[in-house]
């Protein structure tokens, strides 16, 4: 398995914890808007006004995106720990610089990514 340098684990590792504290500060300010809007409309309210709940389920939405982001940038971090950051999870090969640069917790090289939206990943 390749391996990425030190030297730029620690440089995405800084990128990574960033990215860490500013989604889960947005994240909280978006639950505690959800919360919020959800204390102030009764249940009459909500079902009369229809507008009201798509906003509160895409808001939903867009929260349950974030956590995923979140989840994996935890997951990038623990592979820094682990030391097999950088490498694709499927080829194994290093994941190339510009990719990590736009997403920094990604698993797979762009081709491994593309199979696996298309779930054909792993059938050889």
């Amino acid at each position: 398995m390749a391996k990425l340098p030190k030297a730029k684990q620690t440089k995405y590792r800084a990128i990574l914890l960033d990215i860490l504290r500013q989604l889960g500060a947005k994240v909280e300010r978006m639950e505690e808007s959800v919360l919020v809007s959800d204390e102030g409309a009764s249940l009459d309210e909500s079902e009369e006004f229809g507008s009201e709940g798509y906003s509160r389920d895409f808001q939903l939405g867009l929260i349950e995106n974030e956590d995923e982001i979140l989840q994996s940038v935890q997951e990038a971090l623990d592979r820094i720990d682990g030391g097999t950051f950088g490498a694709c999870e499927s080829c194994e090969e290093l994941i190339p610089d510009r990719r990590l640069t736009v997403v920094p917790y990604a698993k797979f090289c762009v081709k491994c990514q593309a199979a696996a939206e298309e779930g054909v990943l792993g059938e050889d």
